[in-house]
């Protein structure tokens, strides 16, 4: 409503100023009504105008450049008001053009009511100029094209910028949704997979024990459908529904994670965690991860029967997580499992560097393998 307020003001002021002064001819005036007509109605019914902007800048440029031809034909009375109006409306539109416009489509636009635009310049003398004051005169008159151009390419790439920041802020949480996956989801698959393994062992042998395992399948699989419920929730508020998405697990989660694993197959599992004050959210998600990918590769490589012992302690003002397993029996047989290419760590490392810590993993001294973080 602004704009087109505005745009009635213009016309207005542009009738009064004709009215109070010679009217030049109409070759002079209905071009430059029309103009005012087309670069309001781009502005006032926007974005529908949007697909035709170039179309509509050329028609503008091309009825701009016939009428002035023809009034150079025949001159008579300066444009004065008319000619300055006129010229505001194409440069209206080319930087519309060219912020918005297909580029194909958008040079050529630009290019006949730059044209158009340049040949005005010779309807505010009386009588027009010619020979090289005339092309002198139309490029003065230019640069205002120049400004428009370069005001419409200004803001065009202040939208590019602007689009691919927003494309990166979608890929950085689409990435955060994979690892979530990963770390979450996949702990729990995995256990699914070695206790369908145990079951089947025991099915003869031991059908509570059987029976055990099931109900243990069941368990992970509820956690692993909740884990995926909360990053489809996530995913519908990346696309701008609104959702509320539940608090990622922390030091809090620990124990019962530890006790799912130590029923798993792993009851030597030990655990201490001890920091001295309280722990930032983003470290102790970042910590929960860490043990979970751990517990996880612990469960597909160590052997049947292995010891872990998980610590969260404090060492001179840094929080340090240490996951640790060792074979008591290197004789004992695992289950046997699918061999698959992990990027668990690849993604820890790189979560746990982007707060500032360090993180390494590693085969112990011992035999085993050891995987700790230090968070400052």
């Amino acid at each position: 409503m602004r704009l087109l307020a505005g745009g009635l003001v213009v016309t207005g002021a542009l009738a009064l100023a004709l009215v109070l002064r010679p009217l030049p001819s109409p070759l002079v005036v209905v071009p430059a009504m029309l103009a005012v007509a087309v670069a309001a109605m781009s502005l006032v019914w926007w974005p529908r105008t949007r697909p035709l902007l170039a179309a509509i800048t050329a028609a503008a440029g091309v009825v701009g450049a016939t009428c002035t031809l023809a009034w150079l034909a025949g001159p008579g009375i300066s444009g004065g008001p008319s000619t300055y109006t006129h010229t505001v409306a194409v440069l209206t539109l080319i930087t519309l053009t060219v912020r918005w416009a297909a580029v194909r489509q958008a040079v050529p636009a630009v290019a006949v009511a730059a044209t158009s635009e340049a040949l005005l310049a010779l309807q505010i003398t009386q009588p027009p100029p010619s020979g090289l004051e005339a092309v002198a005169l139309a490029l003065f008159w230019s640069i205002g094209t120049a400004g428009a151009i370069g005001l419409g390419a200004y803001l065009r790439t202040l939208d590019r910028h602007r689009v691919e920041a927003v494309r990166h802020a979608r890929r950085t949480q689409r990435l955060q949704l994979a690892r979530d996956l990963h770390d979450f989801v996949a702990h729990d698959v995995s256990a699914m997979v070695i206790q369908a393994q145990a079951a089947q062992i025991l099915l003869d042998r031991d059908p509570s024990e059987a029976a055990a395992a099931l109900r243990a399948i069941e368990e992970d699989g509820a956690r692993a459908l909740a884990s995926m419920d909360r990053t489809v929730r996530m995913l519908r508020e990346l696309e701008g529904e609104s959702a509320s998405a539940e608090p990622l697990p922390g030091l809090d989660s620990l124990p019962d994670l530890v006790r799912r694993f130590a029923d798993a197959g792993f009851p030597d599992t030990e655990m201490r965690v001890e920091p001295s004050g309280p722990v930032p959210r983003e470290v102790a998600t970042t910590i929960y991860r860490i043990v979970v990918e751990a517990l996880t590769n612990v469960r597909k490589h160590a052997p049947a029967g292995s010891s872990v012992a998980i610590q969260v302690t404090d060492e001179r003002g840094a929080v340090v997580v240490t996951v640790a397993d060792h074979a008591r029996d290197q004789a004992l047989p695992r289950l046997p499992s699918a061999e698959r290419v992990g990027v668990g760590l690849a993604g820890l490392a790189e979560r746990v560097q982007a707060l500032g810590g360090e993180f390494t993993s590693g085969r112990a001294a011992g035999g085993g393998w050891v995987v700790k973080a230090v968070f400052p």
